[in-house]
């Protein structure tokens, strides 16, 4: 008696679905095996799993800036509050990274300086370091407040004021203009005129009473009220 051969099944990571390993394909980025219904084919017809396909054509942001997670943050935490108080290991989470040796033994490496990347990324926010304990190895964040200029809130109302002085004299020649005109004009005495002759019209003509029909013009023909009847 021959020897029935054995198959292997395995399943697919994508469909969770059990095949034969014949069945498989195997992807030419990830290396594991999934099933035909979850694979594609690129450009150079190799085997791509759609897991893979998805990254090649939606790929992960990456920020520019080591320090951009951090601008994130303080970008959030500004609807909240105005001041902040981050420790170095906070930090380092949030950003993903750890911090240079400079920024654990010098305050310089939290001066607000522009060009710089780890300034840049709280400066850009509207926000400004507001001291620094190296012993206890925390920052204060502070929040900027833009200054409104004098200047321009008083051109700004300046300008509102003459806007309305121009719009109250226009309103008031056109007023003017109204109430200058004597008289009423060609065309309401027109309207007048031609009600006025159809009431004359409407008078001339027999009334008609609720639920009596009019005479007929034959009706009118045959008996009229002048002559008496042969």
């Amino acid at each position: 008696m021959g020897m029935r051969p054995i198959i292997v099944d395995d399943t697919c990571p994508i469909c969770e679905e059990t095949y034969p390993h014949f069945m498989l394909q195997r992807c030419s980025r990830c290396g594991r095996l999934y099933c035909r219904n979850c694979t594609v084919l690129n450009d150079l017809g190799e085997v791509l799993c759609l897991n893979c396909a998805r990254r090649m054509v939606t790929p992960r942001f990456r920020p520019k800036s080591k320090y951009a997670p951090l601008s994130i943050y303080l970008a959030r935490r500004a609807v909240y509050s105005s001041q902040v108080t981050l420790k170095f290991s906070k930090i380092e989470e949030i950003i993903g990274d750890v911090l240079p040796y400079s920024a654990y033994h010098s305050k310089s490496w939290w001066s607000n300086v522009r060009n710089r990347s780890p300034s840049e990324a709280w400066m850009t926010v509207g926000w400004r370091v507001e001291s620094v304990n190296l012993e206890r190895e925390e920052v204060t964040f502070k929040k900027e407040k833009k200054p409104a200029s004098k200047d321009s809130s008083t051109k700004k109302t300046r300008r509102r004021r003459t806007s309305k002085k121009a719009f109250r004299e226009l309103v008031h020649k056109k007023f003017g203009r109204r109430r200058a005109k004597k008289g009423p004009s060609k065309t309401k005495i027109a309207i007048l005129q031609a009600r006025l002759k159809n009431l004359e019209r409407a008078s001339v003509l027999p009334r008609s009473y609720r639920g009596l029909k009019p005479r007929s013009a034959y009706e009118k023909r045959l008996y009229k009220p002048g002559e008496k009847p042969k």
